[in-house]
């Protein structure tokens, strides 16, 4: 992970991070106690049928990295679209002028029907140096039948670095935090088709950190 002060770094260099193996143990899967998110919501219906302006909308937002608002996150590409063996950059805005830089290795992308769904977007996979250690996906699903629009980011994770350990609670947090902003931009990707800011509320308390969902919500 780099620290960039924004007016003095200039932009991400993905060379470095291009040149690092995955993260260790990533290619073994999750652990029973690792992090497992599931970030979905129904943004949009089209038409039954195959994927029209607002499903092709979102999947070319996700396949060029615009995932997340930018007031919080900005993606970093060496191409666009992404395909299969690219290092995706992240910068997150940690605080006004100081961003946390990071990096993974995309290891699937998609766009195809099955059993009567479409789906597109692409998966990827951490480096050495990423604060995290995991796998997520990023996915828009189109239900051929009801026309039925849906974005989901899906991932498991684990620490991948030792102040990502010691600051567990917190990272945890901004880890939730980013997920539902990013539903949130695609969203009024949906919408409108022009992302704007987003002002994120607070976590409410009572959240359980592994699945992110609120006690409430879980199944015992």
């Amino acid at each position: 992970m780099d620290w960039q002060f924004r007016w003095l770094s200039g932009a991400p260099n993905l060379t470095k991070w291009q040149q690092q193996p995955f993260s260790a143990g990533v290619e073994l899967g999750p652990r029973s106690q690792d992090n497992r998110d599931n970030h979905a919501r129904i943004v949009a219906c089209e038409e039954p049928g195959p994927p029209q302006a607002i499903a092709r909308r979102l999947a070319e937002a996700i396949l060029r990295f615009d995932i997340f608002p930018p007031h919080l996150a900005t993606g970093v590409l060496a191409r666009a679209p992404v395909q299969v063996g690219d290092t995706v950059g992240l910068r997150y805005h940690f605080v006004p002028g100081l961003d946390l830089f990071f990096a993974a290795r995309v290891i699937d992308c998609f766009d195809q029907e099955v059993n009567g769904q479409w789906r597109c977007g692409f998966t990827y996979r951490t480096v050495q140096g990423h604060p995290e250690c995991g796998e997520e996906t990023f996915v828009v699903e189109k239900d051929i039948v009801a026309g039925i629009i849906t974005v989901a980011l899906r991932s498991w994770s684990r620490s991948g670095s030792w102040l990502a350990t010691v600051g567990y609670p917190l990272v945890r947090r901004w880890q939730l935090r980013a997920g539902r902003s990013a539903l949130d931009h695609l969203q009024q990707l949906a919408d409108t088709g022009k992302p704007s800011p987003i002002l994120t509320p607070p976590l409410l308390g009572g959240r359980n950190l592994r699945t992110g969902l609120l006690r409430s919500d879980e199944r015992w």
